[in-house]
């Protein structure tokens, strides 16, 4: 009888043990886009477990919006709109555009969203990207055996706002889906797919600081003429 209690109890407290774990890690629906867009899911945040549960739940809280501002009309609806006033000469010019169709790109961004997991890198090598070449984001990996896929958050600039994290996802997200930008800093590397894309999210996700973001340097230059 007593080796049964001792069974019992160390049952019960395994069972507190997990739910206390489960409790700190976000749900898999808190993943998902909501209404019609409640079956695309992010597949999780955070695997190795090294961040805070107010990092963690601030990564999570970004997914669904992320999610459903892809797709949301408003989305297509500029995207489309931004793609026609482009420079057509600098289109024609710029490879990364080329064969580029908007009615497109939404959902092979969602389809990318599908079962991505939202990682994080830290060490030194993440730190100095951080400092002295502004890195965000990783695109991360597909495992060649599982087919699982990841994007890479840099540890040392997790500090920022809701708009900023969508609109990392959606570039991280954009890069899986097949979409690319040339590398180094430059101009015309904000106005190439990838940055342009995560650029609408960020303008959907938080309407009211758009003009600040716009006049700034991160953000495509045609944005600025266009208003």
């Amino acid at each position: 009888m007593r080796r049964h209690l001792f069974a019992l109890a160390g049952a019960a407290l395994l069972a507190l043990a997990n739910s206390a774990a489960a409790a700190d890690k976000p749900a898999p629906g808190g993943l998902c886009g909501s209404g019609k867009n409640a079956a695309i899911c992010f597949a999780s945040v955070d695997r190795a477990g090294k961040l805070s549960a107010e990092d963690r739940a601030k990564l999570a809280a970004a997914a669904p919006v992320a999610i459903d501002i892809v797709s949301s009309r408003r989305f297509a609806a500029e995207l489309a709109a931004f793609h026609a006033a482009l420079p057509k000469r600098w289109v024609k010019e710029n490879r990364y555009w080329r064969g580029f169709d908007p009615a497109e790109a939404p959902a092979a961004i969602r389809a990318a969203f599908a079962g991505l997991h939202i990682d994080t890198r830290g060490g030194a090598k993440a730190r100095w990207s951080s400092e002295f070449s502004g890195n965000l984001a990783y695109e991360g990996s597909t495992d060649p055996r599982t087919g699982e896929r990841s994007i890479m958050l840099n540890r040392y600039r997790l500090d920022r706002p809701l708009d900023a994290l969508v609109a990392t996802y959606v570039h991280e997200a954009a890069h899986k889906a097949g979409y690319s930008h040339r590398p180094g800093q430059t101009r015309d590397q904000k106005c190439e797919p990838p940055y342009v894309m995560g650029q609408l999210a960020r303008k959907l996700a938080e309407p009211d600081k758009w003009a600040r973001f716009v006049a700034g340097k991160n953000a495509c230059r045609f944005w600025r003429e266009a208003s």
